[in-house]
Order: structure tokens, then sequence, then C-alpha cells
């Protein structure tokens, strides 16, 4: 059975009724002009709000939290019952977490096999609720996922039916900070947007960085080319120290200036260079909250669907050679950071999941370098994209 299902998040203001009430009426209204069957609100709608009128608006469409019950994030992978959960989230999706809300609703929805629809908030200065993120998901893949309102048709599915069994899945329970491969331009395009944002604040319209032999230059370099084309400036206003001659084709393929420049400094440091490599950033660093392995999916996603050879051919050559191995060290990274292992137990760990994949040297070289490196990041300047830090307190 197919049927149309909505979720939307309208602009909010404390302390404004008579708006709040009118861009709530009007979400209503455009999810039952688009026919939908049910609608996510975001929870913890303003008190002084008409109820009554809000419920006639909705007519037969059942509305979430506002008509019916809707689930709280901690119950979404807990509902194998249900054909279509519905959270709508009363904590603020903010920059820290937008990612983990999609990274949510695509697990809740292979896990039970299930319709997942979310609305969250999005908490903004001074008091007021802005537009927030809405997000529908189904089969582990995020269908749409976008700021204020998302609607889409979708096949509520059989209870008779097996869950899908795949590599995906499989690969996922030895690496599990790796996201669906739906969700990597995501990845991207939050740090597009941060840094995007942050030339808009600096008064920047320069960028520079050193591209080397590593997916996380690339990754940088990528942010840089999507987030000057979001301000539609000129590629030639990206100055990079390009490294080898795979790099000058890709500087070539762009249209960039092969050399660096002044402008705002962008740092490339991952994640796993900060907590294993000891590395320190000294200026904005766009990948800082990434994962090595994970950057190195999101650069070969950008090869993959570019369109250009000239450019996808050196991009995946170099990923390609960038080939140690960063999945056994953002492994044990993952394990340390959001459970604190013992070393003991990490190794046997490490060892009981790869063993069949990797060799002893490579285990113990990988186990060798973060037990004689590994030091908790240390905050620097960065967008909290891929906040795999922050998972320890949740």
């Amino acid at each position: 059975m197919k049927i149309k299902i909505a979720a939307a998040a309208p602009e909010l203001f404390p302390g404004r009724p008579g708006q709040n009430m009118t861009n709530v009426l009007a979400a209503i209204s455009r999810a039952r002009d688009d026919g939908a069957a049910l609608l996510v609100l975001p929870a913890g709608l303003p008190e002084d709000m008409n109820r009554g009128a809000l419920e006639r608006q909705a007519g037969k469409m059942a509305v979430y939290p506002l008509t019916r019950p809707s689930l709280p994030r901690e119950e979404l992978l807990h509902h194998h019952e249900l054909d279509v959960l519905c959270c709508s989230d009363n904590s603020p999706a903010t920059a820290m977490s937008r990612y983990e809300n999609e990274e949510l609703a695509a697990a809740a929805s292979h896990e039970n096999m299930a319709v997942v629809a979310m609305a969250c908030p999005m908490g903004g200065d001074g008091g007021k609720i802005y537009t927030g993120q809405c997000i529908i998901a189904q089969n582990g893949n995020i269908l749409c996922s976008e700021d204020g309102y998302v609607s889409a048709r979708v096949s509520i599915p059989s209870r008779e039916a097996k869950a899908p069994s795949s590599r995906l899945a499989d690969d996922q329970s030895t690496t599990p900070w790796v996201p669906l491969p739906e969700m990597l331009p995501r990845i991207l395009r939050l740090q597009s947007d941060a840094l995007a944002r942050r030339m808009l604040a600096t008064g920047d319209t320069q960028l520079t960085l050193t591209v080397g032999r590593d997916a996380s230059s690339l990754l940088a370099l990528a942010a840089c080319v999507q987030a000057v084309d979001r301000l539609k400036l000129s590629r030639r206003n990206i100055h990079a120290d390009l490294t080898g001659n795979r790099a000058g084709r890709i500087g070539a393929a762009l249209g960039i200036t092969p050399s660096r420049g002044a402008g705002m400094e962008v740092d490339a440091t991952d994640l796993t260079a900060r907590a294993i490599l000891g590395a320190k950033p000294e200026h904005y660093a766009v990948n800082a909250t990434i994962p090595r392995s994970v950057a190195s999916l999101v650069v070969r996603h950008w090869a993959n669907t570019c369109g250009d050879m000239t450019l996808s051919v050196p991009i995946r050559s170099i990923v390609m050679d960038d080939a140690e191995p960063w999945v056994l060290r953002d492994f044990l990274l993952y394990f340390t950071m959001l459970y604190d292992m013992p070393k003991w137990a990490l190794a046997r760990l490490l060892d009981d999941t790869f063993r069949a994949s990797y060799k002893d040297r490579d285990i113990q070289q990988a186990l060798d370098l973060f037990f004689d490196n590994y030091r908790r990041p240390q905050p620097c300047d960065c967008p909290a994209v891929y906040p795999l830090e922050s998972r320890i307190t949740l």
C-alpha cells in the first residue's frame, strides 16, 4: 500500500502566538494540499496556540504529536511492530546533530523495516526557533532531508517480509561509524555550507590550502569548491598549493589557482590525524571531525558523481594510493571514544573482527601506533559535521 507522508518544522518565535499559529496552520494546509495521510510536526509546540483550530485544519489527516502521540528519539530503534515511525524531536537540531538525525532515521528504517518520518526544530539566537530539519527514510535510505518541509510517497512494508540482507549490512557491523552510501553527499554539503557561512561572517572571498596525496586534502578541496560555488564566486578565488602531477591535473580540471595566496587558510587535518597522528590544526579545519576512512568514501563518491573523467580519474588514483589501514585505526578510535574500552579489549576486538581480511602485521602495527600515540582530540576551529567526539555523551 502506498501513502503520502509529510514532515514540517515551521518557524516559531517565543512570545508571538499569532505568527506561530499562522506558520503551523500553513504547514498543515500544505501537507493536506499534498494529499498527505499523516504529518509530523516538532514536539513542544507553544502552549498558547489554538489546538482546536489546528485539529480542525488537519481534518482527517493524522498530525503527530498534535492528534496522535509520536516517538522520542531514543525509542526509534525498538518498534518492530510499527509500519511508520513518527518522531517529533523537541531538542533543537543544530550543526552538531544534523548528520546524526539522518543516521538515526536511516538505521531505524532499516532495522524496523519501517518508514521513518522526523521533524526537528532548530534553535537560533535570542531564543528564536528557526525553520528546522525534516527527514523521511525507508529501507535504510534517506528519501528526503530538507529544512522546513518534506513529503514523499512511500510503500508501507509487509510484516511478513524479511529484512533485506546485503553486504552493506555486514560491512556496517565491522565499520559502525561509516555512513550509508546515500548519506555521503550530505557530509560534503554540511562541510561546504559551514565554510560558506564562515566566509560570509569574516568577509573573506579568497581561500588558500595545500592539496597533497591524501583523501583528506582532496575532501577539503571539494568543500572549498562547493563553498565558492554556493556563494557564486569564481573558483580562481581558491589558491591551492598542489603537490604532485595528479593534484595539478585536479586543479586544472576544477579551474582553481595553482599557488598559495592571501585569504582564509583552510586546514585539511581530519579526526584520525588529530587523535592518532598528533596533528594540531592551526587554521579553520574543515575535516576535523571526520575520520580518514569516511573522508576517503566521501571523496570517492565525489569522483564517481562529478561527471568529468579528467577530474574523477586522478581523484580515484590518489584515494587508491592512500591505502594505509585507516579502517583499523578508525575502528580503534571509534570504540575508544564511544566506549572508552581498555587496551586488552580493543586488541581482542580488532583481531576478532579483521583477522580474516587483514594481515597479522597490519593489525599489530595499527595497535602499536594507536596505543603509543592516541590522545583525545582537543577542541579546534572546525565545523561539527561528523561529531564522533560527541557520541561518548549520548
